[in-house]
């Protein structure tokens, strides 16, 4: 009915949308690593930094996007996460950006060592009621690795700790912090 309305109008029907030809994962690496940039990887399902995994569209189920003058910029979807991590890793070039370093996790210490550790020391892990289990500790669904933060009050703001694998290790994070 559209397509009829349309014609009867004198305006032509729209134009099928026809993807961009895409690369393959191994290619956008290769690309990135022609153009000097780096592909920082993360552990978020997209993969990468500045990719998100969207379910839904199996063509381009990959997004990128960055942050720009305080505000989020949409860079396109993509076939593979690589090519997301390629547009990302471009667009913070052009704006001037230096790749942050991949965050390599600290190793961890079980929660019984972070518990005689804090003795040692002298400190005292408070335990509460809340879903970090100690003052100061949060837990986060979604990071399997470091689901618990540390944050503390501190001259009327926030500061964060860090993150780590078990609630005792962030708790003695806090209570040394709080020294």
């Amino acid at each position: 009915a559209y397509a009829r309305a349309g014609k009867a109008a004198g305006r032509e029907p729209r134009a099928e949308r026809v993807p961009q030809p895409s690369m393959s994962a191994a290619e956008a690496v290769q690309q990135a690593e022609a153009e000097g940039l780096t592909l920082v990887r993360t552990e978020g399902r997209g993969g990468f930094r500045g990719v998100a995994y969207q379910e839904g569209n199996r063509v381009t189920p990959y997004k990128a996007q960055i942050m720009e003058g305080g505000s989020l910029k949409y860079l396109g979807r993509f076939a593979t996460a690589e090519e997301a991590a390629l547009a990302y890793a471009r667009a913070g070039k052009a704006a001037g950006r230096e790749p942050r370093a991949e965050r390599v996790p600290q190793p961890s210490m079980s929660a019984a060592e972070a518990v005689q550790q804090a003795e040692a020391e002298g400190l005292t892990l408070v335990r509460t009621e809340g879903r970090g289990g100690f003052r100061g500790v949060a837990y986060q669904e979604g990071n399997r690795v470091t689901p618990y933060k540390a944050q503390i009050m501190e001259g009327g703001s926030l500061k964060y700790l860090g993150r780590f694998a078990t609630a005792e290790e962030a708790a003695l994070a806090y209570a040394r912090a709080g020294k």
